[in-house]
C-alpha cells in the first residue's frame, strides 16, 4: 500500500518522460528493421517505393548484366525509325531468380572467346531466363570445323562429327547417337537419328495399325497436304527430332522451321547440317512469328501429358495467332493417361477450328493407360470488328 501511494504521489511529467523514453526506444527498434531490409538484395520486380534505385540492372553485380539492360538513348536524341526514344532490351523476369548462373553465364572478357557453357545458357532457358542478354565475347566453334556436305547428299547422311562441340553430350559421335544400343543420355527421339532406318520412312510410308481399332495416330504428308491443295507453302514444326518433318516437306516445295533444343543430343547442329533451318526456342517464348502469317504449324513428342493445362492453352493461341485464316494445325501423336484425355481434348476444342481429321488410338506400351490424339485442323476465317 505504501509503495502504491508512492506511486500515486509521481507527478504526471514524470509518468509522461517515462512514457516517451518506451517509445522512443520501440521507434529505434523499428528504424534498424527498416534499414536492415533496405540493405538486403530485393527483387527488382516486387520493390518497394521507398527503394532509391529504379534500375533492374542494379540488382545484379556482374557489369557486363547492368550495362545489357539499362535503357540505351538513340545518339541523335530524337525517336529512331522505329518510334522509340531508345532500345530496350529485354531478360526473362526469372533471370532475377537464376542470379547466380546468370551472372556465372555473363562473366567474360569482352572480345575475348565465350566461356564453353551453352548448358547453363539451355538451363537458364529452359528454366525461364528467356530471352538471355546479349553477350559480347566470341562464341567458341569446333576446333576442326569442315565444310558441310552439298545439300543433294545432307538431307539423309549423318554429318562430318567435327562439325560440332560435342562437351556435355553423352554421346560423343553421331554414330552413337544413331546406335540403338547405345545409352546416349536422353530418351526423347531416342531413334531420330537413325536416318536410314528410323527416319526415313515417316511421314511417307504407312505406320503399323493398331491390331484392335485398325487406327493409326501418324498421318502421311500427302493425306494432308491434299485438304488443301497447293496452299501449303511455309509452316513451323515444334517438336523433339532432327528436322526429318521439314526434310520431307521440302520434297513437296513447302518450307518449314523447326524448332527445338539440344535435349541430350545436338538437335540444332544435326538440322542445320542437313541443310535445314533450326529455331533455338524454348517453350516459354512467345512464337516470333507476326500474326495470321504460317501456313501450318506441325508438333509431335514435345506436346504431352506432362504439359500444365494452362500453359497448353497460352501454347495453343498463341500458334493460332501465328497462323493465317485457313491455316493447318497437325496435333501428331499427343499421348496423355486416358483419365486427363478429356481435360486435353478440350484445350483443342477450345480454339473452335474445322475438324479435317481427329483420331484416337490406344498407346500399348504402359499396360494401355496412355493414349493417342492425333488431329489435323483448320483455323476457320475471323470476320474483323
Amino acid at each position: 500500500m505504501d509503495e502504491l501511494r508512492g506511486i500515486s504521489k509521481e507527478s504526471s511529467s514524470e509518468i509522461l518522460q517515462r512514457h516517451n523514453a518506451f517509445l522512443a526506444d520501440i521507434l529505434g527498434l523499428i528504424e534498424s528493421m527498416q534499414a536492415s531490409i533496405r540493405n538486403k538484395a530485393i527483387h527488382p520486380l516486387v520493390k518497394p517505393s521507398q527503394q532509391q534505385s529504379d534500375e533492374p540492372g542494379d540488382y545484379f553485380l556482374i557489369e557486363e548484366i547492368r550495362k545489357y539492360v539499362r535503357v540505351k538513348p538513340n545518339r541523335l536524341g530524337k525517336q529512331n525509325f522505329m518510334g522509340a526514344n531508345g532500345t530496350f532490351t529485354s531478360i526473362g523476369h526469372a533471370c532475377f531468380d537464376l542470379k547466380k548462373e546468370l551472372e556465372e553465364y555473363m562473366d567474360y572478357d569482352v572480345g575475348e572467346i565465350c566461356n564453353d557453357d551453352w548448358k547453363l545458357a539451355q538451363k537458364l532457358m529452359v528454366h525461364g531466363c528467356d530471352p538471355l542478354p546479349r553477350r559480347r565475347c566470341l562464341a567458341r566453334a569446333p576446333q576442326l570445323y569442315n565444310q558441310p556436305y552439298p545439300i543433294n547428299e545432307s538431307m539423309w547422311k549423318l554429318p562430318d562429327n567435327r562439325n560440332v562441340r560435342w562437351s556435355g553430350y553423352r554421346c560423343k559421335n553421331f554414330t552413337c547417337l544413331a546406335n540403338n544400343a547405345t545409352r546416349k543420355g536422353f530418351f526423347k527421339c531416342a531413334d531420330c537419328f537413325n536416318l536410314s532406318h528410323h527416319e526415313m520412312p515417316r511421314w511417307i510410308q504407312p505406320a503399323d495399325l493398331d491390331p484392335e481399332t485398325n487406327l493409326t495416330a501418324e498421318f502421311l504428308i500427302p493425306e494432308v497436304l491434299d485438304i488443301k491443295p497447293g496452299e501449303i507453302r511455309i509452316g513451323l514444326d515444334f517438336s523433339v527430332g532432327t528436322g526429318t518433318f521439314a526434310a520431307r516437306m521440302r520434297e513437296f516445295n513447302v518450307t518449314i522451321v523447326t524448332a527445338t533444343i539440344n535435349f541430350g543430343a545436338p538437335f540444332n547442329e544435326m538440322i542445320a547440317l542437313r541443310g535445314l533451318v533450326p529455331l533455338y526456342l524454348t517453350i516459354n517464348q512467345r512464337l516470333p512469328f507476326f500474326d495470321n502469317t504460317l501456313d501450318l504449324i506441325h508438333t509431335t513428342r514435345f506436346l504431352d501429358g506432362w504439359i500444365d493445362l494452362v500453359l497448353l492453352d497460352f501454347v495453343l493461341f498463341d500458334w493460332d495467332r501465328v497462323l493465317r485464316p485457313g491455316g493447318l494445325l497437325w496435333i501428331d501423336s499427343f499421348f496423355c493417361l486416358k483419365e486427363d484425355l478429356d481435360d486435353y481434348l478440350e484445350s483443342f476444342k477450345a480454339l473452335r477450328y474445322r475438324k479435317h481429321k481427329w483420331v484416337l488410338v490406344p498407346k500399348r506400351d504402359k499396360d494401355d493407360r496412355e493414349v493417342f490424339f492425333s488431329a489435323v485442323l483448320e483455323k476457320p476465317p475471323r470476320p474483323f470488328r
